[in-house]
């Protein structure tokens, strides 16, 4: 656990609140929460794009009654702090996959966890896949849901537009002053974004409005050069020449009604895969783990990491439930 400091600048969006800090490697502060009993066979939950934990509300508590579950804030995200340290993200190079890959690693470190299962939705599907490549210890098991294993600019609706236009934006969005910037963000917090959402398809109508409240508001409070650089992290991921050596049992879900992640991506990524197996589940959205949490769970809890414990050393107290 990293030497107490002043925290960094809080975004908000939170169901658990973040306590807990760790330092990753070019010293980022990385907030999290854990839940459930210490020694317990443990989970590791990886978000999405610019996501503080909403995604996450039905699934972790419920696994954390026999398993020890830790959710995180990315660098930029949450209660963390920006790359390096700062309030303000100092440069694009500071939000790849695999410095968000660092920063899971750090709270898996101090919290003294091996061989977890992995849990990734949406971009966390590449964070949770650039963890094993990083730090295989950690990883006992992959759980990756509605979620791209490549640049999802690729596959976005089915077309290679958003790839084309992207280097474009990715490079003038930062350039633009923050007071302008920010105002765009802000925008998300408006109600009408999830109707907005629903109708370009980017959620279903299973999605729960109660469920993306939270996320929306968030959003609203990210650094609009976080936002942008981030999204240039993903897009520049791209593990396929070595998914065949991943070495830990795998379940891929993926939702029929997902334009963003579609089915096809999924149906490739287990093919690469050596042990994998595919969960589809009808009516799906990229919002699959508040939609259909029930029918998430039963695929995770098949899963089962190489060490019974999921810990190593001493763990730390759980925290009061909310």
């Amino acid at each position: 656990m990293a030497a107490a400091t002043a925290a960094p600048r809080d975004r908000g969006g939170h169901l658990w609140p973040k306590e807990r800090f760790a330092t990753s490697v070019d010293g980022t502060r990385v907030a999290y929460a854990a839940r459930g009993p210490v020694g317990a066979p443990a989970v590791l939950f990886c978000a999405g794009y610019l996501c503080p934990d909403n995604f996450w509300r039905d699934l972790a508590p419920s696994l954390a009654g026999d398993h020890r579950v830790v959710i995180l804030n990315y660098r930029g995200v949450g209660a963390s702090s920006e790359a390096g340290g700062g309030d303000l993200p100092p440069h694009a190079d500071g939000y790849t996959m695999e410095l968000l890959a660092a920063d899971v690693a750090a709270v898996a470190d101090a919290e003294g966890i091996v061989d977890a299962t992995v849990v990734g939705h949406s971009m966390g599907v590449e964070v949770a896949l650039a963890l094993w490549r990083a730090r295989s210890d950690l990883v006992g098991a992959l759980a990756l849901v509605a979620g791209p294993y490549a640049s999802p600019l690729l596959t976005f609706y089915g077309s290679r537009i958003a790839a084309a236009v992207f280097p474009l934006v990715s490079i003038t969005v930062p350039a633009f002053p923050r007071r302008l910037t920010g105002v765009a963000m802000r925008a998300l917090e408006l109600p009408i974004t999830l109707p907005v959402a629903r109708a370009i398809r980017a959620l279903g109508p299973h999605t729960p409005d109660e469920g993306m409240h939270a996320y929306r508001w968030h959003l609203s409070e990210v650094d609009p050069r976080t936002a942008i650089w981030t999204a240039r992290g993903m897009h520049d991921f791209d593990p396929t020449p070595w998914l065949h050596e991943v070495d830990v049992p795998t379940v891929v879900v993926v939702g029929t009604a997902d334009a963003w992640s579609p089915r096809s991506v999924g149906e490739d990524l287990v093919a690469m895969l050596p042990d994998a197996w595919l969960v589809v589940i009808e009516e799906g959205s990229h919002g699959l783990p508040i939609e259909f949490p029930d029918l998430i769970e039963p695929a995770i809890r098949r899963l089962r990491p190489t060490t019974p414990t999921g810990v190593s050393g001493v763990g730390h107290s759980q925290l009061a439930a909310q």
